[in-house]
C-alpha cells in the first residue's frame, strides 16, 4: 500500500482553500477532501512495515500545536509542477516531522533526505504552460489563515483515481504528552 503520515485539515479551513481553486486553466485542482500537509511519505509498504509505522507513530510523544497558512507557491525544476499553500514555520510541527523521521529511519525505513518544507497541495499543473499563474500568485500573495489547532496526525493511504490520488485516513494518532 502507498502510504505517508500526514496532517488532516478542518473543514472550514478546506472550504477557504477551496475558495482559491479557480482561474487557472492548465491545472487540476486537488479535491478539497484531499487537503492535507505530509509529514513523512513513506511509500509503498507491506502489512508488516504498516505495523512497524503504527508503532513508531503511537509512542511518539508530541502535544497539541497551531500552524499558519500563508501565501500560494509552486514547485517544479525547469516549469511549475505543483500550486501549494505553504504551511508557516512552526517549531512545534517540525519537532513532530524530524521525530518521526529519525524514528523511522533508525527503524530501517529509506525516507527522502530533501528538507522538509511543509505545505498543502492545491493544483497540479498539466504539460501546457499556464499563461495567468504570476497573476495568480499575485493575488494570493497575501492569502493568510491563522491558528489551525493541531491534535492529532494520520496514517493515509494513496491509491490512483481518475481525476488524480485519492486519500483515506488509515489510522489515527492522537498528539498527547503524557
Amino acid at each position: 500500500m502507498r502510504t505517508f503520515l500526514g496532517l488532516s485539515l478542518p473543514n472550514s479551513v478546506r472550504e477557504r482553500l477551496e475558495g482559491i481553486c479557480f482561474g487557472l486553466e492548465e491545472i487540476r485542482w486537488v479535491s478539497p477532501e484531499n487537503f492535507h500537509a505530509t509529514l513523512v511519505f513513506l511509500g509503498e509498504l507491506d502489512r508488516e512495515q504498516i505495523e512497524t509505522v503504527s508503532e513508531i507513530s503511537s509512542d511518539t510523544k508530541h502535544g497539541p500545536f497551531s500552524i499558519e497558512i500563508q501565501g500560494i507557491g509552486v514547485f517544479g525544476h525547469k516549469s511549475p509542477e505543483i500550486l501549494y499553500a505553504s504551511v508557516s514555520h512552526s517549531e512545534e510541527l517540525f519537532r513532530l516531522q524530524k521525530s518521526l523521521d529519525s524514528s523511522l529511519r533508525r527503524a530501517g525505513f529509506s525516507l527522502e533526505k530533501r528538507d522538509y518544507k511543509p505545505h498543502i497541495t492545491i493544483g497540479r499543473f498539466k504539460r501546457d504552460k499556464e499563461k495567468r499563474l504570476e497573476m495568480y500568485l499575485k493575488e494570493f500573495d497575501q492569502f493568510h489563515i491563522p491558528s489551525i489547532e493541531i491534535r492529532e496526525f494520520h496514517l493515509f493511504s494513496s491509491r490512483s483515481g481518475s481525476n488524480g490520488p485519492i486519500y483515506s485516513v488509515e489510522e489515527t494518532y492522537p498528539l498527547l504528552l503524557e
